[in-house]
């Protein structure tokens, strides 16, 4: 910027030409430094920074969270993504901004990634909160007592520390596109108005991720190519391998990921429905601006299977039945379930025939029907272009009427060969086969909880990885039960198999579970450990993950010479390294 020059003819006399000359003089410094402070600025520029965590199980929440990150940038906000695994109570201290992004499974646990910064945050050692501003979107499924509960809890105790409250806590059922897109648009302006800007940091923003174009409102039509029973005659229980085409999707995976099956409910269970209402089927009433007749929507599109707390609510309170109701309000849920154990939607309606519910209160009480998420049990290295699923078939009499599951069945008994089946993947990252091919793997997995390791085992035979393998399986009984057999042994003969526990709890008058086997090996399983191994668990949830857990507390006890207190330490590092994973249900 030049110096003003005042023209030697200007029309003043020599004091009013003095007084200028100073006042452009003044003028022209003032203005340089602003210029400089503008130079400066630009060169550190000040960033809206937003720090979202996220709580994931199956792959949901962090699919949402890298969404929302995404979304940020169009209210001026530089997102960090983060596992909750991969933080400390620290990344409050030094955020300003922060949102919660989690999922609850089983009994309203946090998800395997989020309890070791859950535990540090809840404890009387968390920090004071008071600079940071925060909003959590909970996803969950109303068909669990604990509704969401993981994201209750952090929203509650960020509160507790200081934190303030940008929006309100949105809770999500098994639907959460719509619900969440809403959360986003509410938050993002309202916690950019909040919290102090940062100096901008090289790589804040999440790199990426390779988004599928198929999902639950858009699903992949793959083709049913194969399906087969691996149960024997005689067993008590039926287990179909399926193989499924992906020819032309474009479609891929990796060995620990989910496949989400979109199924249809029976027909007969269709008809008994609209026989009880009186409904002939080809009613069309509005339902979520499409149309539809209403036996399509009770065939694809809504769950007439598990009745809705909703349902179970309008009845009660219609037919005043103030035991249910009673039931319904208290915090112990175990006289509910027991009473809805067992029972379907016909079964609930039929239990209270003096109320009648109109075509629209029906629709309304009603959720759509959620997909269902099953391991997948292959390589797509090993078998190009297919995916493939173990399922057991759920089928039970209870009283007057044989009861089957909705997606387990519908794929036995009503999907050919050749047929279409709607579907979408879901990664797992953490759920995977180790990077470092020389790490040991020790995998747990009793029943179908064989179906990704089934995956891992290809994937590792594949690539000629020399780490070692050791599959701990079970099932009732080996004659009938012994899935994936010829398979098993002769990846042992291959040498891909280093060691193979089996526990048939049936097969002796003293019943042997996994984690028995467990027990048994607890020196070598300790010493896998030790030299780097990955202990893997997938299955049920509710007992066997549970015991499985508390075995491997035990065996690291024990065999590491630690008290209780070492020995969790010693399991929620394997769990912060991602070397104690579980994919259970």
């Amino acid at each position: 910027m030049k110096v003003p020059h005042l023209p030697q003819d200007i029309p003043f006399n020599e004091d009013q030409k003095t007084w200028l000359a100073g006042f452009f003089s003044g003028l022209h410094s003032r203005l340089l430094v602003k210029e400089e402070s503008v130079v400066h600025a630009e060169s550190k520029p000040q960033v809206k920074g937003l720090t979202i965590l996220y709580g994931s199980q199956t792959g949901n929440a962090e699919s949402v969270a890298y969404d929302t990150a995404e979304k940020a940038k169009e209210y001026g906000l530089t997102a960090t993504v983060q596992d909750m695994d991969d933080v400390d109570a620290q990344v409050f201290v030094k955020s300003s901004r922060i949102l919660i992004v989690t999922s609850t499974y089983g009994e309203g646990e946090h998800p395997d990634n989020a309890e070791t910064l859950w535990e540090t945050m809840s404890s009387d050692n968390a920090p004071q909160l008071s600079n940071t501003y925060f909003s959590v979107l909970a996803l969950g499924d109303t068909s669990y007592d604990d509704f969401c509960l993981a994201g209750k809890e952090w929203d509650e105790r960020l509160v507790e520390l200081g934190a303030t409250r940008v929006t309100d806590r949105v809770d999500c059922d098994i639907d959460f596109e719509q619900p969440a897109e809403e959360w986003m648009i509410a938050t993002l302006p309202a916690i950019a108005a909040q919290g102090a800007d940062s100096e901008a940091v090289s790589g804040s923003s999440p790199a990426a991720k390779q988004k599928s174009k198929y999902g639950r409102k858009n699903p992949l039509q793959a083709t049913l190519k194969h399906k087969r029973v691996l149960t024997k005659q005689g067993s008590s229980k039926e287990i179909v391998h399926y193989e499924l085409s992906l020819e032309g999707s474009g479609e891929f995976y990796k060995p620990g990921d989910a496949l989400n099956v979109i199924p249809e409910n029976q027909p007969e269970l269709v008809s008994a429905l609209l026989d009880h209402f009186q409904f002939s089927g080809d009613e069309k009433p509005s339902w979520n601006g499409e149309n539809h007749s209403l036996r399509e929507l009770f065939t694809s599109y809504l769950d007439i299977r598990t009745p809705s707390k909703e349902l179970v609510k309008a009845l009660a309170e219609a037919a005043s039945d103030h035991r249910v109701i009673q039931m319904l309000g208290s915090d112990d849920t175990s006289a509910l379930n027991d009473f809805l154990w067992g029972k379907d939607i016909l079964d609930l309606v039929k239990a209270y025939p003096t109320v009648s519910l109109s075509l629209a209160e029906i629709l309304s009480l009603l959720r759509p029907i959620a997909p269902r998420a099953y391991s997948i049990s292959s390589s797509l290295n090993k078998h190009n272009d297919e995916v493939h699923l173990t399922i057991g078939s759920v089928r039970y009499n209870n009283g007057e009427r044989d009861y089957n599951g909705t997606c387990s069945t519908w794929l036995a008994d009503l999907v050919e060969e050749g047929k279409k089946v709607p579907c979408y993947f879901a990664p797992n990252k953490n759920f995977a086969v180790p990077e470092d091919d020389k790490a040991p793997m020790i995998m747990v997995g009793p029943g179908t909880g064989i179906a990704p390791f089934r995956a891992f085992l290809e994937e590792r035979e594949v690539q000629a990885s020399p780490g070692d393998n050791w599959l701990i399986f079970g099932d009732r009984n080996s004659a009938t039960d012994y899935i994936y057999q010829e398979e098993i042994e002769a990846l042992q003969q291959k040498e891909v198999l280093t060691r193979l526990d089996l526990a048939f709890s049936r097969d002796q008058e003293q019943k042997v579970y996994v984690q028995d086997k467990m027990r048994d090996s607890g020196a070598e399983l300790f010493a896998w450990l030790e030299r780097g191994g990955y202990f893997f668990v997938c299955g049920d949830a509710y007992y066997m993950a549970k015991d499985v857990d508390k075995a491997l507390h035990e065996i690291v006890a024990e065999h590491g010479g630690l008290d209780d207190d070492g020995a969790k330490a010693y399991v929620n590092q394997l769990k912060k390294q991602k070397r104690y994973v579980r994919d259970v249900y």
